[in-house]
């Protein structure tokens, strides 16, 4: 029986397995190679190439198919010949970039990673130009001594490092790649100890065939659980994605339950005063729960802020840790760390100074920038004369209207993405004039992507602004009011930007 079983193997090149193997690798190359297309993912495009690799490899050695011919003419020859050598190069390449990639070696193992990448950018040009000149002259075989005494050597170096750190990786799929990896060096290793003995190659080339098979059937099912962890972690992601909007809407329930409790209160209060009294006291209570009411809606903003930002934010710091750019990701999370506690500061206050409220505007964008690959060209105008540090203006103002800029305006706008703000002081009626404009699709288009996408809805933060301006032009008896401008071309008429324009009335520290 095991006697049967090896003669079959042997006549692999005859009997259907050898060519079964290379089938198996074709479609292993264009698969994984529709993967990356989906996916974007390099390790699905290293190891596509190096299935297709592998598989040009071995067609040479099956016989009775339809382009067994082919390797037996003088084109076939010149094929073999041109080839040997670089694909030796690049399957060898594209075999230590996969196991880098899948594992995400460079996080912890910069060094290591950095130095195979240097060796291979250093040996790849003198291997090539060694190839060449044997091309252009057939007596010429430096880089037959190259390939045996260097470069072999060399992968054998980093064969084992790899195989070192690999082993020492938490991940679960370390164990399909530790295996795959053995089994392709153990056949290799058969292979080079069968031709010391002067054997043919094609009498053991079956070796080689069982130790590519199993290695790249182990390599697959390696890409197959690193994709499962990633849609589980996508999973998690959404479901805390999920959670956060419905403890939103619980905090909005909650707001509005406890208005109707102390609006009720207060018309039981309101309805045991006396005619007289009456009326002041009910102006009194009514600035209370106006107040009140306000309080509890910037409650809201604040818990609002804004589920999908922070898991952005919080996804991009992850994204630098992975890139191993630890340095931006410690800038990234301190400025996300500033801007959180800022806005956690100022929702206390009424009031805040215009330089606190210019200050978090510009890490929000910086923030929200980054993640676009500072593709937003963002600018801050401020009046000469004025003094943002002596200036007071409503607390968290800004941020609602520029947030519906960056999302509803410039993240679907193709090319330039520009936000402009601007403050000046309108001196003859002691006001000041901020505007907010940018460049993006327009109101218009925005709320026809919004009913689309009912996660993009209308934006709870301008609804407070608006309900916030209303109380204080009441508590200062002065005009707080903003208007919002669809901007147009002139020629085309069609929606190039948004402008909003906020009034209100110079409030200066230690006056108010």
């Amino acid at each position: 029986m095991l006697k049967d079983i090896i003669e079959f193997f042997k006549e692999s090149n005859q009997n259907g397995f050898g060519f079964f193997v290379v089938s198996v690798l074709f479609y292993l190359f264009v698969f994984f190679l529709i993967q990356f297309f989906q996916h974007k993912k390099r390790f699905y495009l290293f190891y596509s190439l190096y299935a297709l690799i592998n598989g040009i490899n071995l067609l040479q050695y099956i016989d009775g198919v339809f382009f067994s011919s082919f390797f037996y003419s003088p084109a076939g020859w010149e094929f073999m010949y041109w080839t040997h050598y670089p694909s030796q190069l690049l399957a060898s390449m594209l075999f230590c970039f996969f196991i880098l990639d899948i594992m995400h070696l460079k996080k912890e193992h910069t060094n290591v990673v950095k130095w195979i990448y240097w060796t291979y950018t250093g040996i790849s040009p003198i291997y090539l130009l060694l190839w060449a000149m044997q091309v252009g002259n057939h007596q010429s075989h430096w880089i037959d001594h190259f390939h045996v005494y260097i470069f072999l050597p060399l992968n054998l170096a980093m064969f084992t490092l790899v195989f070192y750190i690999v082993s020492k990786e938490e991940r679960m799929i370390k164990w399909y790649i530790l295996s795959g990896m053995s089994f392709l060096f153990v056949s290799y290793l058969t292979i080079t100890y069968f031709s010391f003995g002067r054997k043919s190659i094609k009498e053991v080339i079956f070796i080689f065939y069982l130790g590519v098979l199993i290695e790249n059937l182990l390599f697959a099912l390696a890409i197959g659980l690193e994709q499962k962890m990633a849609y589980r972690e996508k999973a998690i992601v959404q479901k805390k994605y999920i959670d956060q909007l419905e403890e939103n809407q619980v905090i909005k329930e909650s707001i509005n339950r406890t208005l109707s409790d102390e609006l009720l209160q207060v018309k039981t209060e309101v309805e045991g005063l006396s005619t007289e009294a009456q009326k002041e006291r009910t102006e009194k209570l009514t600035m209370k729960m106006e107040n009140r009411f306000i309080q509890l809606r910037l409650d809201a903003l604040r818990s609002q802020m804004n589920p999908h930002f922070i898991f952005n934010a919080l996804n991009s710091i992850k994204s630098y840790l992975i890139e191993n750019n630890q340095e931006k990701a410690i800038y990234y999370l301190g400025r996300f760390s500033k801007l959180i506690r800022a806005i956690l500061e100022s929702s206390r206050k009424d009031l805040i100074t215009l330089e606190e409220e210019i200050n978090t505007i510009d890490m929000y964008v910086e923030i929200e920038g980054d993640r676009f690959k500072n593709n937003i060209t963002y600018i801050c105008r401020i009046e000469e004369n004025l003094k943002p540090d002596q200036v007071l203006v409503p607390s968290l103002l800004l941020q609602p209207f520029v947030e519906n800029s960056i999302w509803h305006g410039l993240t679907t706008k193709e090319g330039e993405k520009r936000l402009e703000i601007g403050f000046k002081t309108i001196k003859s009626t002691n006001r000041l004039r901020i505007t907010i404009e940018d460049n993006g699709i327009g109101r218009e288009a925005s709320q026809l992507r919004n009913l689309q996408n009912p996660l993009k809805g209308k934006s709870l933060g301008l609804s407070i602004i608006k309900d916030r301006l209303e109380f204080f032009s009441k508590k200062f008896k002065d005009d707080f009011h903003v208007k919002i401008i669809d901007l147009k071309d002139e020629t085309t008429g069609m929606a190039k930007g948004t402008k909003v324009v906020l009034s209100l009335p110079v409030l200066i520290v230690g006056d108010v």
